[in-house]
C-alpha cells in the first residue's frame, strides 16, 4: 500500500536510520510525523520530507512525556496508519530515568509499549500497522525480567540485546491484544548500519564508532541507511505476517525466549505496572 497521504509516525527520526526511513516513507507518499528531542535536527529533516510532514518534540525517557506525545498525536492524527517505534539505543550510564527505570529498558521497551497502547484508538481507526525496531538475536539467547527492570537491571550491550528480545516478546503480545481491532504489529531488524550514531552514548572505548565502520567495510557485513530504509518501507507497507519477526526485512522465526508464554506474561505485567506508576 502506498502512503497516498496517510499518516506515519517515526520515533527517533531526527538522524540516522530513523531519518532515512522518514525520507523513504515521504517519497512513497506518506505524511510523516517526525519524533525526536532535537528541534533543530527535526526541522532539517522535515525540510527534506515536503508538505504535510512535521516535527514533534518528545523525551522518550520520560513516560509522562510519552503519554503527552500520544495525546498530541491523537489530536493531530485521529486516524493513524503507521507507527514505527524506531528510537532506541545502548547505554551504560548508571543513573535511572525519573521513572526509576534503567535507561536501556526505558527507551527500547517501556516507551514503545506506552506509546503504542496510548495510540490504540487512532491506530484502530486507521487499521494501522506498528513496526517495532529490534536487532538480530540468536535463537537460544535468554533474558529474565529481573535483568530488565529493578535493582539487577544494568546497561551495556548485553542489556541492549536483552531489551530488544523483550521488545519482540512485546510485539507478539500486542498482536494478540490489538489484532482484533484491525491493528497489525511486527518486529523488524533492518540490518547493521555502521554509519549511524548507534553506541555514541557509551563511555570509554567504543567499537561501534571507532573500528566498527572499518570492519563492516572490510568484511561487508553492514548495510547502507538507504537499504535499511527500503526494508522499512517494505515491512511498513507490504503484506506481512502479524507478529512476524523480519530479520533484515525477511520473515524468520522469532527467538524461542520471545515466544515463551511465561516470560511474555511476566514482562507484560511488569510493563503495565510501570505504565501506571
Amino acid at each position: 500500500m502506498s502512503g497516498n497521504g496517510k499518516t506515519a509516525v517515526v520515533t527517533g527520526a531526527t538522524s540516522g536510520l530513523g531519518e532515512a526511513a522518514a525520507v523513504a516513507l515521504a517519497k512513497d507518499g506518506w505524511r510523516v510525523r517526525v519524533v525526536g528531542r532535537d528541534a533543530a535536527r527535526g526541522a532539517e529533516v522535515v525540510k527534506k520530507l515536503g508538505g504535510g510532514s512535521e516535527f514533534l518534540s518528545a523525551d522518550l525517557f520520560s513516560l509522562e512525556d510519552v503519554r503527552r506525545l500520544a495525546g498530541e498525536l491523537s489530536r493531530r492524527a485521529p486516524k493513524l496508519e503507521l507507527l514505527i517505534n524506531n528510537a532506541g539505543g545502548v547505554f551504560n550510564a548508571p543513573e535511572p530515568t525519573k521513572d526509576g527505570l534503567e535507561r536501556t529498558f526505558a527507551l527500547n521497551v517501556a516507551a514503545p509499549f506506552v506509546l503504542t497502547e496510548a495510540l490504540a484508538e487512532p491506530l484502530a481507526a486507521g487499521k494501522g500497522r506498528v513496526v517495532n525496531v529490534v536487532t538480530g538475536i540468536a535463537n537460544g539467547f535468554k533474558a529474565n525480567v529481573d535483568q530488565l527492570v529493578g535493582p539487577n537491571a544494568k546497561g551495556g550491550m548485553m542489556s541492549y540485546v536483552r531489551n530488544k528480545l523483550a521488545l519482540i516478546a512485546v510485539t507478539n503480545e500486542q498482536q494478540k491484544r490489538l489484532g482484533a481491532r484491525g491493528i497489525t504489529v511486527v518486529a523488524l531488524h533492518p540490518g547493521i548500519i555502521p554509519t549511524t550514531r548507534f553506541g555514541h552514548t557509551l563511555s570509554g572505548f567504543n567499537p561501534f564508532t571507532t573500528i566498527g565502520p572499518f570492519f563492516a567495510k572490510l568484511f561487508r557485513f553492514g548495510v547502507t541507511a538507504e537499504t535499511a530504509a527500503e526494508r522499512f518501507v517494505n515491512v511498513s507497507t507490504a503484506p506481512v505476517e502479524p507478529a512476524g519477526y523480519y530479520f533484515e526485512g525477511k520473515l524468520r522465526p522469532a527467538p524461542k525466549r520471545a515466544l515463551d508464554p511465561a516470560f511474555s506474561s511476566e514482562l507484560w505485567t511488569k510493563l503495565e505496572s510501570v505504565a501506571r506508576a
